[in-house]
């Protein structure tokens, strides 16, 4: 009984470190590999809650450093969950 209990723990571990590298390596690729509509889309959402959306799209129209954090963020939750 105590083996299954055992082997439940080192499986039950072994995917969420699955997960957590999956989570991880989306992060990185997202930070890459990010396109400018995707900040759009957020600075639509951000709009939404605050009347200004420039600390997400700058004048130059293009996109902060905390904006690609936050989206590189969302990824890594949805990736992580999922």
């Amino acid at each position: 009984m105590k083996a299954l209990n055992k082997e439940a723990n080192e499986n039950t571990d072994f995917k969420y470190t699955y997960k957590l590298r999956i989570a991880i390596i989306g992060f990185v690729l997202y930070l890459l590999l990010s396109t400018e509509l995707s900040f759009k889309i957020l600075g639509l959402i951000v709009y939404t809650f605050y009347n200004d959306n420039t600390f997400i799209i700058n004048e130059k129209n293009e996109p902060t450093f905390l904006a690609k954090f936050i989206m590189a963020v969302i990824i890594f939750i949805t990736l992580f969950i999922f």
